[in-house]
């Protein structure tokens, strides 16, 4: 009986390990650095149509007399246009940020530090061709001020980026805390799933959102009036997906670590991309002061993780 049992224990472990070793060669074949690669040409391809098309809207908007209405929607500043390929920048750096998700929680932050802080520099943009007159008689006017908002927020972003990543480089593991190599490769192995589904859920989410652009231009066009609004809540819902596959990747590391430490770690980082999340949809001034925020509040939890981690070495000599 004892020998049965056994045997059908070892059965049980070697199927499931075969599944991780699928979920492997799967992750590897979606996320391998040719799909990388082509993904990167087709997003610069698309990046150039598009931003030519936009132009040649904007074109045939200031020309005619009388555009039609999707037309006159593509606005009439050229530098509405520059946003355009942004967006395909951007949906290019979400799938990297998947891609990257089963290397480290701090890799995954980063990402999403890295996302938000493009989001803000886009709309610089906007803000700039939303703004009919910029300096008038050599005074800024109200309608500046979010450009320079979100101007200056990118860029402190885009440093505290590089702040994090930096702090990040600095990890200390104290000897003897090693993670379990079995606990370890199970573990990558149930990220590499979060991936795998993210990235579905991702594909899905844009065709969604195609869809219902789809939908609102047809709409526009046979009432004849309403603006056409992109869907700018595809970001929005990322970041909202993004903080329960946090939360679910911090519960499936408790399973291999539940050292103090790392879960107040992975917990506080959590918080930082709820409150990203929230900077999106703040109007003007307090989105860029919230993202910032956050940023700066996962930076110092990374500080104080690394001064714990190494009040926890033991002592040398």
């Amino acid at each position: 009986m004892a020998d049965a049992q056994n045997e059908s224990v070892r059965g049980n472990r070697k199927r499931l390990a075969g599944f991780w070793l699928q979920i492997d060669v799967l992750h590897g074949l979606i996320f391998s650095e040719s799909n990388k690669t082509l993904l990167k040409h087709v997003v610069i391809r698309l990046s150039i149509a598009g931003f030519a098309i936009h132009l040649a809207l904007i074109f045939l908007a200031r020309s005619l007399a009388y555009p039609p209405l999707l037309v006159a929607e593509a606005g009439h500043n050229y530098l509405t246009a520059i946003s355009t390929p942004f967006n395909f920048i951007l949906f290019y750096e979400v799938l990297i940020l998947i891609a990257a998700l089963p290397a480290s929680m701090t890799r995954s932050i980063a990402n999403q530090f890295e996302i938000v802080s493009l989001i803000f520099i886009r709309d610089v943009f906007k803000d700039i061709a939303a703004a009919s007159d910029l300096v008038t008689q050599h005074r800024l006017t109200l309608e500046a001020l979010p450009a320079f908002f979100d101007m200056w927020g990118g860029f402190l972003m885009f440093f505290l980026v590089s702040v994090f990543q930096y702090v990040a480089s600095q990890r200390v593991r104290p000897s003897g805390t090693a993670i379990p190599s079995r606990g370890a490769a199970r573990f990558i192995a149930q990220k590499k799933v979060v991936a795998i589904g993210l990235a579905v859920l991702l594909m899905g989410m844009a065709a969604d959102n195609l869809a219902r652009l789809t939908i609102a231009i047809h709409s526009d066009i046979l009432t004849r009036h309403g603006a056409i609004e992109s869907a700018t809540t595809f970001y929005n819902d990322l970041f909202t997906v993004m903080i329960f596959t946090d939360v679910l990747i911090l519960i499936l590391s408790l399973e291999v670590s539940g050292e103090y430490e790392l879960v107040f770690r992975n917990a506080a980082f959590v918080v930082s991309i709820i409150l990203i999340r929230f900077s999106l949809t703040e109007g003007h001034p307090y989105g860029a002061p919230l993202a910032l925020v956050a940023m700066v509040f996962g930076i110092l939890t990374l500080l104080v993780f690394n001064f714990h981690m190494r009040l926890s070495e033991p002592p040398k000599g």
